[in-house]
């Protein structure tokens, strides 16, 4: 060692003995009184660094073993600064689409980065995170699917089960869509240790309370779309509350059924429900077809009796206004209203008989009697005769 030749202990610095007895606690010793040789120190040294620079051994003089140390620490120091670029060249990485880069120094989170070739400080100074945010995650709750994703390979009891609002059980499997959020990517990098375990807990405790808020019925048959939007959305406010960086894509029910003791007599219920349900439907079609029609029959019914009521009240508002004038008219000259009375009524009851006009006051040359007319000619028939001819005359 460069320090053999040092007696006393402990170090570049020992000297030994002084008038204190002090073995030399310090450069400069505090119990001797002669000062240190500066050339000694200036030797020491360069020895000491010979020693750990390698190939740099020699003369510890200033003559030709001094020049040999020079050169080897010029060399030493172009391996260095090569060890140091090669060190600061490992910060450059690159950014692949569908991923976002997360740059560190020291641990602490100082951007993010989009795709392409980027630089930060090299380990141990900097680090980089680069999650895929572009791919769609997928965490299955109550099954497990089989090879490949698809089907239902194997059930899972503990998670499916269900208590309802009714008190009843719900064998229920669902699957959750999720993605990372490119905006929050920093969120889930440093907030989540467990992603899909958070995940799967919170979707497994929302689905939970939401089922137990409905009845099983209901469960069954037609709100099956809200739970499923209802889950999702309580997911969601939850994760973004823990500050996760994460955007929930679909909540799917896969599988909604009863327990299977319980199944035969369910799905017995439903076909009952749904039988009623179907003519409960026929009925509401059948009324409403026929209460239209028989509201408008009701209201052709009034409206004819309206009319009706009108023409007769019409009618019998007129005959009394012609009585009331004949009557008027009779006060004034009786006579002449008797005879026109008599005249029109017989022109009424006359009208539509075969009828002979004799003037018996009256005579015709050549005639056999007084009044003017053979006995024995058959006027009825010559009536008769001439109405068919004019009716057939009419006709053409």
């Amino acid at each position: 060692m460069p320090w053999s030749n040092q007696s006393g202990g402990g170090g570049p610095w020992g000297r030994p003995g002084g008038n204190g007895g002090n073995g030399g606690g310090g450069p400069w010793g505090n119990g001797g009184k002669t000062p240190p040789n500066l050339e000694d120190l200036l030797r020491r040294g360069q020895d000491r660094l010979r020693g750990l620079i390698p190939g740099g051994g020699g003369s510890s003089g200033y003559g030709g073993g001094g020049s040999t140390g020079l050169g080897g620490g010029r060399s030493a120091a172009v391996i260095a600064a090569l060890a140091v670029a090669v060190w600061l060249a490992t910060g450059f990485y690159t950014v692949y689409p569908r991923q976002v880069g997360i740059e560190t120094i020291f641990g602490r989170y100082v951007g993010t980065k989009g795709e392409g070739l980027r630089y930060n400080f090299p380990y141990p100074i900097g680090g980089v995170v680069k999650p895929d945010v572009g791919s769609q995650n997928s965490i299955q709750i109550g099954f497990r699917a089989g090879p490949g994703g698809q089907g239902r390979n194997r059930d899972v009891p503990d998670e499916s089960l269900i208590l309802t609002g009714d008190e009843n059980i719900v064998d229920l499997d669902f699957e959750v869509q999720w993605r990372i959020n490119p905006l929050k990517a920093s969120d889930f990098v440093f907030n989540l240790q467990n992603p899909e375990g958070t995940i799967k807990a919170i979707s497994e405790s929302a689905m939970r309370e939401v089922i137990g808020r409905r009845n099983i019925q209901a469960i069954l048959t037609n709100e099956q779309s809200s739970i499923a939007q209802e889950v999702k959305e309580m997911v969601q406010k939850a994760l973004d509350e823990y500050g996760a960086g994460v955007r929930i894509e679909v909540v799917q029910l896969v599988s909604v059924n009863p327990p299977p003791e319980v199944r035969p007599a369910f799905i017995d219920v439903n076909a009952a429900q749904q039988d009623a349900d179907t003519a409960q439907n026929e009925a509401k079609t059948y009324a409403s077809r026929e209460v239209p029609q028989a509201r408008g029959k009701a209201s052709q019914i009034f409206q004819q009796a309206e009319a009706y009521r009108t023409k007769a009240t019409a009618d019998a508002t007129g005959q009394a206004a012609r009585f009331s004038e004949v009557y008027a008219s009779y006060k004034a000259a009786p006579a002449i209203s008797r005879e026109r009375i008599f005249l029109e009524t017989m022109e009424k009851v006359l009208g539509s008989v075969n009828k002979v006009i004799i003037d018996q006051n009256g005579t015709q040359p050549g005639a056999a009697t007084a009044a003017g007319v053979l006995p024995v000619l058959p006027l009825s028939e010559f009536g008769a005769r001439a109405q068919t001819q004019t009716q057939t005359g009419a006709a053409r």
